[in-house]
């Protein structure tokens, strides 16, 4: 018996849903003899990293299937498959062997994709039919079109007089409102609409709108703004009138209020709002005092109902007033709107270009209607089955562009008679990305039977278990969700936290939740507590064993993981975030870009001044050095570092980068940023040529963005914001920050319908969202109010996403945030979490931190001290010695002098990179990979290294617990540079190293003297100068 053609699975996090998705697929592939099943499926889901999980655990049972016999264990996934099919297990084994190997060999039929990978394939498909380039390029970051169509827009002002005249006015009115005139930061705000899904449908409103209809609506706007003002001033001037005809003076009315406010608009003050109390009480509270004489008192009664109708009439036309004004504050960028959007079309006609997030809207339009058996017969495929994860996250676009092709496999038979499937699975709670089409109700909506684009209806079934967590955080989740919810107002958002969050317990015992609040008053305090309450957990954490690669810091915003890293980084914790890691965040990174600059504008003393900066970071009088050097950089780069900078600007960019990164001695450890820089340059130079200017154009405006992408097997701490955490999980999860405003927003908008009657034609008008919008009537109150439900959910699901990653530990870190009165504040987070402690009875408001449970100690088998290989950069076949032009007589002849500098030279370097006896090994591995040691010498070279660290005289000066500073520059007064070979301070006593060849010398001696000499000027006491001869023998001269 076939299976519900159409079913929905609501996963709660942790519910094991990837188990659910991948046992549905195999029941389809392993549920007939025939081993091509798996092509009539298309599953999608919404990032590369969850199809591939997809394809692994689809992929491993298969596997796992086919490798098993009935002597051993039977999977648990067989064992349901073999069920739920009425199917023996031997079977359903043998078909798994030769569905796997069906697959292996046609890999290319095995659809499970990224739903924008499979929009991008129908697309491509239909490209001539929709006149589209066959070699168009997908373009990922709109930002960098969209500045470039703007910045060529503005760049048209003079030569088109109806846009120059819109634009100069915008500017001139913002410079009246005591705003900066420069206008291309509003076109940004509102260019950003055209690629955003959620607007498309009121942009189309406006398709057939030009800029004269646009001109029109904002003259009649003005004239209705200059029409309340009048009117409102006229109200307050009849309603004074009415007080000093009556006789009747401020001090009659009760404090004051009513005359004062009134006589502030009269005098043309038309800034007022209608909060106070006593303006919400005005037509039921009396007007004056209880002490006010009688006669007064009946004055004032009956002229009460005539200040009642004027009050109300204000009220009225300032609120009528606001709404025109805000709708005229955003006429100006939406009057260029479509010239932005013609300027985005001739970038992506010149350049082959189309913006990825057009994808869904060219099928909406062009493509949905088609019949579904053309659509199947274009793209060469025919799917019976669809599966579709994290529907939470679908948008409703996306959706619609999918109904047809399902409805068609759902509503048609196969030549054995079956119908098609579709298995939907997501969770409304985990609906955190709105801002890019995806909307929670939307899955409501298809649980609550409220909408059914099929014939059958669905058969939904829940998740009730959590796998993933251990009691103790299930258990807190549970709670939490349930006593909280009542602060969201809507009342289906209201139930899908109460009815929906009640998830079982798995066999998993144990786990801590710990909440902890910061209490400080001052803002400038909260950063540096909340990151010292991390590094504190941190600590706690490995103390219980586990490793650095087990914790996950999240975070709301990504400014705060920023801050974190770099705090962390400080105290030379390891960390590894895609969003926290930038390239340009790196010191190394940015010198090399002023290396750049320099090459181009060697004038320019910025960059003079930064390169100064990174070469001096470690010097103690950084401002001398640069001082005196900074009218010289060229010849300080080429005097003690070996650094010409001609050569950048001889060479290509990543040649000469390159050049520059061994001259500095950049990589001479591994280093990610550096790698990951080069692997840019090199994708830039293949793209759009070897161009030193090209290059830097392309780095300013990717800067921001670009990231270095690390292992996942490194031990060290990730950090990353709540919204890329979703779909993963964590053995520690720490989440500080914890106190984000419920209802915060950046330059948020609303469509408000008008009358076109009243608005030149227009059916909706864009204004800025704040509180005085209720004002504007029912439906702007309505609008307005529905807008603030939605942020409650997504700050909850926010929220809830962020407390279900855990497995063993959940460590919350907000603030204690309290009100004059000591009331907790339920707008944001820590209030929340203060509400749900009181109401389990354990709020103490001296106390700052809570647990339940206990994070136990953690086995060694986690992995802690696993060895991770450190990779050395490879430098090309320029810069290795694949070949080498030897330069030197002793080389070319092979003479025994030679040799012997050779090899006293080479020693010399590599006891530059030695601090501590266990550094050998890896200085000897750094030096064959560069090509400057042979496998062959590497066994007497550590000889000779050991016998100057392990001597007799000098072993204490390599041993740990010692400041060493290998080849430290030493600023003098008189600007001059000093480099001892190896300074070992310890007490404030240093030991001076200097490495020679060859024979004694007196001039040995002088420069040692000099090193001792500025040494003791910086408050240092000597206590040893050692002179170290490199030759056959190691000879020590203690001077």
């Amino acid at each position: 018996m076939q299976d519900a053609p159409y079913k929905i699975y609501n996963a709660s996090a942790g519910s094991g849903k990837t188990y659910t998705l991948a046992k549905e697929y195999l029941k389809i592939i392993l549920s007939s003899d025939f081993n091509r099943n798996y092509r009539s499926i298309l599953a999608i889901t919404f990032t590369n990293k969850a199809v591939n999980e997809m394809k692994q655990r689809i992929l491993g049972s298969l596997f796992a299937f086919g490798t098993t016999s009935d002597e051993f264990e039977i999977p648990s996934m067989l064992a349901d498959i073999s069920q739920e099919l009425g199917i023996d297990t031997r079977t359903l084994r043998n078909r798994s062997k030769r569905v796997l190997k069906e697959i292996l060999h046609n890999y290319a039929f095995f659809d499970v994709s990224t739903i924008d990978k499979f929009t991008h394939r129908l697309i491509r498909t239909f490209a001539k039919d929709l006149k589209l380039p066959q070699n168009f390029e997908v373009v990922l970051d709109t930002k960098l079109l969209l500045d470039e169509a703007i910045a060529k827009l503005i760049n048209k002002a003079g030569s088109d007089t109806q846009l120059t005249k819109v634009l100069i006015d915008f500017a001139l009115e913002k410079i009246d409102d005591d705003k900066s005139w420069d206008i291309a930061i509003d076109l940004q705000k509102i260019g950003v609409l055209l690629f955003n899904e959620n607007q498309a449908p009121h942009l189309k409103k406006l398709e057939d709108k030009g800029i004269d209809d646009f001109l029109g609506l904002k003259k009649e706007l003005l004239l209705q703004i200059q029409s309340h003002e009048t009117k409102i001033v006229a109200w307050a001037t009849e309603t004074l009138a009415i007080i000093e005809d009556n006789n009747l003076e401020f001090n009659n009315f009760k404090s004051g209020y009513f005359p004062k406010f009134i006589a502030k608009i009269a005098s043309g003050d038309l800034k007022m709002d209608f909060n106070a109390g006593w303006k919400q009480k005005f037509e039921t509270d009396p007007l004056y005092a209880k002490t006010c004489p009688q006669g007064i008192k009946d004055i004032l009664d009956k002229l009460h109902p005539r200040f009642i109708s004027l009050f109300n009439e204000i009220k009225d036309h300032y609120n009528a007033l606001s709404l025109v004004k805000n709708g005229y504050n955003n006429i100006v960028p939406l009057t260029v709107l479509s010239a932005i959007q013609h300027e985005i079309k001739t970038l992506e006609r010149e350049r082959d270009l189309l913006p990825i997030s057009s994808f869904n809207s060219i099928i909406s339009k062009e493509i949905k209607d088609q019949p579904a058996p053309f659509i199947y017969e274009r793209i060469g495929e025919k799917y019976r089955h669809y599966f579709v994860d994290e529907f939470q996250d679908t948008s409703e676009m996306q959706w619609n562009n999918l109904i047809p092709l399902i409805g068609n496999a759902l509503e048609s038979q196969d030549d054995q008679g079956k119908i098609g499937s579709l298995l939907l699975v997501g969770d409304a709670k985990q609906a955190i990305y709105r801002w890019r089409g995806g909307k929670a109700e939307q899955f409501l909506n298809l649980i609550n039977l409220k909408e059914n684009p099929f014939v059958f209806p669905p058969s939904t079934e829940n998740l009730p278990a959590n796998y993933r967590s251990h009691e103790e955080v299930i258990k807190f989740n549970n709670d939490f969700f349930t006593i909280t919810s009542p602060f969201l107002e809507n009342t289906v958002y209201n139930k899908l936290f109460v009815e929906g969050n009640r998830q079982k317990y798995n066999s998993k015992k144990g786990g801590l939740v710990q909440l902890s609040f910061i209490d400080t008053e001052e803002s400038q305090e909260e950063d540096g507590e909340y990151c010292n309450l991390v590094m504190k957990t941190l600590e706690e954490v490995l103390q219980k064993n586990y490793s650095l690669k087990d914790v996950c810091i999240l975070t709301r915003k990504k400014k705060h993981g920023i801050l974190l890293a770099d705090f962390l980084m400080q105290g030379n914790i390891p960390i590894i975030s895609s969003e926290t890691l930038l390239l340009n965040s790196n010191p190394k990174v940015r010198f090399l870009i002023n290396l750049l600059h320099f090459s181009l504008q060697p004038k320019e003393m910025e960059r003079c001044y930064e390169i100064l900066s990174f070469l001096s970071e470690e010097l103690e009088n950084r401002h001398q050095f640069i001082n005196a050097n900074i009218n010289n950089v060229p010849q300080l780069l080429l005097g003690t570092y070996g650094f010409n900078i001609d050569i950048i600007g001889q060479s290509s960019v990543y040649d000469g980068l390159e050049y520059a990164i061994k001259k500095f001695g950049l990589a001479n450890s591994s280093d990610a940023y550096i790698t990951y820089f080069l692997d840019v340059v090199l994708e830039v130079e293949q793209k759009e040529g070897a161009n030193t200017q090209v290059f830097l154009a392309y780095w300013e405006k990717k800067k921001d963005s670009l990231s270095i992408t690390a292992p996942e097997n490194v031990d060290a701490v990730q950090i990353m914001t709540v919204h890329k955490s979703k779909g993963l999980e964590f053995p520690i999860v720490i989440f500080p920050f914890a106190n984000t405003n419920i209802y915060e927003e950046r330059d948020a908008k609303l469509w408000l319908p008008v009358n076109p009657i009243s608005f030149k034609g227009f059916e909706e008008i864009l204004i800025n969202k704040k509180q005085e919008v209720i004002g504007y009537g029912p439906l702007a109150e309505t609008i307005y109010n529905e807008e603030q439900h939605k942020l409650e959910l997504d700050a909850f699901n926010l929220l809830y996403v962020a407390l279900t990653r855990a497995v063993k530990g959940l460590y919350v870190i907000s603030k204690k945030d309290l009100t004059q009165k000591g009331e907790h504040k339920p707008n944001y987070y820590s209030g929340l979490f203060i509400h749900y402690l009181k109401e389990k009875g354990l709020w103490e408001e001296a106390k700052t931190s809570y647990r339940f449970g206990d994070l136990e100690m953690q086995d060694d088998s986690s992995g802690q001290g696993e060895h991770q290989e450190k990779i050395i950069h490879l430098y090309t076949y320029k810069e290795r010695p694949g070949f080498r032009i030897l330069t030197k007589a002793g080389a070319l002849w092979d003479t025994e002098r030679g040799t012997a500098l050779s090899k006293g030279n080479l020693l010399h370097h590599i006891m530059g990179l030695i601090e501590t006896n266990e550094d050998i090994e890896g200085a000897v591995d750094t030096l064959i990979r560069n090509g400057d040691l042979s496998h062959g010498d590497s066994l007497v070279m550590k000889q000779r290294i050991k016998s100057i660290v392990d001597h007799p005289k000098l072993c204490g000066y390599f041993l740990k617990g010692n400041l060493i500073k290998n080849e430290q520059d030493i600023l003098t007064k008189n600007g001059k540079v000093l480099r001892p070979d190896r300074l070992v301070i310890k007490e404030n006593k240093a030991t001076i190293i200097d490495y020679k060849t060859g024979k004694r010398n007196p001039a040995y001696h002088e420069q040692i003297y000099s090193y001792a000499d500025a040494l003791e000027a910086m408050g240092y006491e000597i206590e040893n100068k050692i002179l170290i001869y490199i030759n056959d023998d190691i000879t020590l001269d203690f001077i």
